[in-house]
């Protein structure tokens, strides 16, 4: 048992135990997080947030991940982290041969930690946690990020393998997020797919950002612009292909591309305004990011929610992306997915307005600021935690004390 000494006994809900009282104190949390942290990469940069906004609210929250990251953790929460392996430093997302070794090790990490709730992410994440639950019997919340059915095939590029790939994907999808005591989406969509896929309980809270990291950031001047900005990773599933084919068409304007991953190998691509950027820095990819004219989202496919696309719209950024992975955000331009040449003309209309790129500069910053902080979507997690949880939870409300909020539970998809 996980539990400290003098602690209540735990009531069972559901095949699981949960705590007797959680309004007695703030919560106690684990991010299970299998992926290198802190990272300046989507899934990382999202837990990074959330972590930190529970911690404000006065929650006890840690980090469970793998040894190795880049750039320093935040003071506000806790890191507990696998045993490093040597040599072993990967960044990129995708399969390899240690992963289901660190997996393993991280369960083991997370059923060490005395906690009411984890916090599962990403598919590693979510089998981490389950099996930490068989030995401590706390509940898992799993966030959902992505379908497997549609990302794993992205990985490989043997035609066969691809087609393994996928039904492994699909067996997962139908197979880990049912098995969590709540499974969590980012979209209204995503929680529609996480129903379909037979989660019991299913909610949505989209991603948030810490809107003080995207003031006061001092545009790079980009000589011989103007510019149009990818920052990311460069992933099969990004579709880089697309947004490469419709610079093609726009000799105007040049291609910036920002990543902590290796970009040279788009060097030889032919593009006669080519940049590529390999940095960790956020500051540096910041600045990158508000010096551009545009920004682009050329993903097809996306499950969860793109989180530069909050980086780009915070900084003032226009957008135009792909109707898979755009989003209702002013600021954001769609296009149908796939067509490199309504890409194109899409990003030559917006570079021949300056003024329409201000206004939906100004706008996309001002929604962000307004309805997309991370304050805002921590209190909706804890409506999420309260569901599994049954039960008040204490809300932290500065230095004189806390006060406590009762949600009850809800039978339908909730969104913020």
């Amino acid at each position: 048992s996980r539990r400290g000494r003098g602690d209540p006994p735990t009531p069972r809900a559901h095949g699981v135990s949960v705590s007797a009282s959680p309004s007695k104190r703030p919560l106690r949390i684990v991010q299970a997080a299998a992926f290198p942290f802190p990272s300046p990469q989507g899934s990382q940069v999202f837990v990074r947030g959330m972590a930190r906004a529970l911690a404000r609210r006065g929650h006890q929250v840690t980090i469970a991940c793998y040894a190795h990251g880049q750039g320093t953790p935040d003071p506000e929460y806790a890191v507990v982290r696998t045993p490093r392996v040597p040599k072993y430093d990967r960044l990129r997302a995708g399969p390899d041969w240690v992963k289901p070794f660190l997996d393993l090790a991280l369960a083991a990490r997370i059923a060490a930690i005395p906690a009411d709730i984890v916090h599962a992410h990403n598919y590693e994440g979510a089998l981490a946690a389950l099996v930490a639950r068989r030995l401590t019997g706390v509940p898992v919340v799993y966030n959902a990020h992505n379908t497997m059915g549609e990302e794993l095939p992205e990985y490989f590029k043997h035609r066969m393998t691809r087609r393994l790939a996928a039904k492994l994907g699909c067996f997962l999808d139908k197979t880990v997020p049912r098995r969590a005591d709540l499974a969590l989406g980012l979209t209204e969509s995503a929680a529609r797919t996480l129903t379909g896929l037979g989660c019991r309980q299913v909610r949505w809270v989209a991603p948030g950002v810490d809107f003080a990291e995207l003031e006061n950031v001092k545009p790079t001047v980009l000589d011989g612009g103007p510019w149009v900005v990818y920052a990311g990773n460069p992933d099969a599933y990004q579709d880089l292909d697309v947004l490469v084919a419709a610079m093609r068409q726009t000799p105007e304007a040049g291609l910036l591309l920002v990543s902590a991953s290796d970009m040279s190998h788009w060097a030889g691509l032919g593009l006669p305004r080519l940049r590529t950027v390999l940095t960790t820095d956020f500051e540096r990819v910041k600045s990158l990011i508000a010096g551009a004219a545009l920004a682009a989202l050329p993903r097809a496919v996306c499950s969860g929610y793109p989180i530069k696309l909050l980086n780009y719209l915070g900084l003032g950024v226009p957008t135009v992306a792909a109707l898979g992975s755009a989003q209702r955000l002013p600021g954001v331009v769609s296009v149908p997915n796939g067509d490199p040449r309504a890409m194109a003309a899409t990003m030559r209309e917006l570079l021949q307005d300056a003024p329409r790129r201000r206004v939906l500069g100004d706008r996309a910053r001002a929604h962000v600021r307004q309805f997309c902080g991370w304050g805002t979507r921590a209190e909706a997690i804890e409506q999420v935690y309260a569901t599994v949880l049954g039960g008040p939870i204490i809300q932290h409300v500065g230095d004189s004390g806390y006060r406590k909020g009762r949600y009850g539970r809800y039978t339908a998809h909730h969104g913020f």
